[in-house]
């Protein structure tokens, strides 16, 4: 279906001066410039006009749906449109012309009440109190809040910002200069407003949003979760629960951000669990269109809450995950072998098996995780690099949703094999210590574990047995990689080698045998048990009952 486009710069009089009132809708983030992205456009206009050159702002998308054209959505330019408008009532109170003054609201049909020229549906921050507030300032409440600049909300900061440039800018030219330049601002400052039209509003947005994916290279693009956010928001209201959901919602951001994740990640493990139930493991589609318009969504076949409670429970796994790295030491360092891995998609299966074994108690659950993490670390370290390992996970996932058991067969080890997967180290490296490791109740292991080199450059004048032929080689191999118990130096090895040789970690304490350099036998025979001991795992039977 063709686009239905147009697009014609327009200034701010053409853009203002209309029965438009345009919505923010809620899909978009709240509004977020600081008073440096303020700060820029002043200095462009100011420049601008001081140059007598026009200014363009840029482009902007709006979606316009047939059945109420006067409330075209802003689906790119929320924040250069909002911080105009700041703009033009700082103007107002400044010059006291109510031409300006009419540009700023629009008045309601029906019974005639003044509405500010923005509405934004945000939900997550109040910007349409902020810009409702605004609306009604006057002189008195831009100075007062002047003086209680700290306890406002960031539309009223910058907006205070912008009067106070404005004022100083305008008090050093003449009467005649003032009413040149507010002139000039509504004349000869454009934007290019490329508009979709549809026959409905959810028509426009969408092909609004294929053309702001397409041109957009400015900032934070929009993320699939915020459409998908604003549909559910839809759905919830749809049922007199807004109110409940943004509640909900909120909780949701608020545990991703603890947890280090976007929940546009949630929403990715959600598809790739609802997938594999499917026993989808084709290509992945993209978020947005999967939620929206596949027939297996919830979107299509339940209601707000249960896809919110879905939402939780994932959002749960991934805290049951992360608390991985704080419960057992051996647990703790083979989870960091998964993450380290040079793909994220196995932590995805991760997620599956976590969420497929909900409802166990946690000692049953901290041993099942253990086995399907060496199960999957199987995988993912033997994988073949010239290979796509997501079709891999993907058919895991699959086996994992729908209680089918998962048996890996032996590999065979070749002579390439670790230098075909040299990205991998740090993880084989991890996997090592993990495998040889005599007593894991010794010291606790918390958080992102450090690797470090054993002999470094600067070593080797002491380290006369390492062949000049095969160092450079030889100094980023595996076998020249520990983990460690202690702070990470970039001192030489003569003054780091008691801090090994007393690691309460055995597979660290035995690297230098007592001794203060690290010779290149041991090195040898280090690089051969590493190679003998990883291999061996990664050949062994693995097999999982997923029922």
């Amino acid at each position: 279906m063709a686009l239905s486009l147009s697009a014609e710069q327009k200034n701010l009089r053409a853009l203002f001066i209309n029965d438009d009132r345009y919505v923010v809708p809620s899909f978009q983030r709240p509004y977020r410039w600081t008073k440096k992205e303020a700060k820029q456009l002043f200095d462009d206009i100011t420049q601008a006009y001081n140059a007598d050159e026009d200014y363009f702002v840029g482009n902007i998308v709006i979606a316009r749906g047939n059945e109420d054209k006067a409330r075209p959505q802003i689906v790119d330019g929320q924040q250069r449109i909002l911080t105009l408008w700041m703009f033009l009532k700082a103007l107002t109170i400044l010059t006291n012309v109510s031409r300006l003054e009419e540009m700023l609201s629009i008045r309601d049909w029906e019974d005639n009440s003044v509405l500010s020229k923005i509405d934004s549906l945000v939900f997550e921050e109040a910007d349409q109190i902020g810009i409702d507030n605004l609306l009604n300032w006057n002189v008195d409440d831009f100075n007062k809040g002047i003086k209680e600049i700290s306890k406002l909300g960031l539309i009223q900061y910058n907006a205070i910002q912008i009067y106070r440039w404005l004022q100083e800018f305008l008090n050093r030219i003449s009467e005649s200069e003032k009413t040149k330049f507010w002139k000039y601002f509504i004349d000869r400052i454009y934007l290019l407003p490329i508009v979709l039209d549809g026959k409905d509003i959810s028509e426009a947005t969408s092909r609004a949003l294929t053309i702001f994916e397409t041109i957009n290279n400015r900032g934070l693009d929009l993320a699939d979760a915020d459409i998908l956010k604003a549909k559910l928001y839809e759905m919830a209201c749809a049922g007199n629960e807004g109110n409940k959901f943004i509640s909900q919602w909120k909780d949701l951001g608020q545990k991703c951000l603890e947890l280090n994740a976007s929940v546009n990640d949630v929403f990715r493990y959600y598809l790739r669990i609802l997938r594999a139930k499917n026993n989808q493991t084709t290509s992945e589609p993209n978020l947005r269109n999967f939620f929206l318009n596949n027939s297996v969504s919830p979107f299509k076949t339940r209601n707000w809450q249960y896809i919110m409670d879905d939402l939780v429970l994932i959002v749960d796994v991934l805290e049951r995950i992360d608390s991985l790295q704080y419960t057992s030491n051996k647990t703790a360092l083979l989870y960091q072998v998964l993450k380290v891995h040079s793909s994220a998609i196995p932590f995805s299966a991760m997620v599956a098996f976590v969420y497929s074994i909900k409802g166990q108690d946690d000692l049953q659950q901290e041993n099942e995780i253990l086995h399907f993490l060496e199960l999957l670390i199987k995988i993912c370290y033997s994988h073949d690099p010239a290979q796509d390992i997501k079709y891999v996970i993907f058919d895991l996932n699959v086996r994992i949703m729908n209680n089918k058991a998962i048996q890996l067969k032996p590999i065979n080890v070749s002579d390439d094999f670790f230098n075909e997967r040299r990205r991998l180290r740090s993880g084989f490296v991890m996997l090592y210590h993990y495998l040889k490791e005599n007593d894991w109740t010794k010291n606790k292991l918390s958080g992102s574990l450090n690797i470090e080199r054993i002999a470094k450059q600067n070593d080797m004048p002491s380290h006369i047995d390492w062949p000049t032929n095969t160092l450079s080689d030889d100094l980023e191999s595996m076998a020249n990689f520990s983990i460690i118990d202690f702070p990470k130096t970039y001192k030489s090895l003569l003054e780091r080698s008691s801090s090994f040789n007393s690691s309460s970690l055995s597979s660290v304490a035995c690297i230098l045998g007592g001794k203060n350099y690290y010779s290149y036998a041991d090195f040898l025979s280090r690089k051969e048990d590493m190679q003998a001991t990883i291999s061996a795992f990664l050949s062994s039977n693995c097999q999982i009952d997923c029922e």
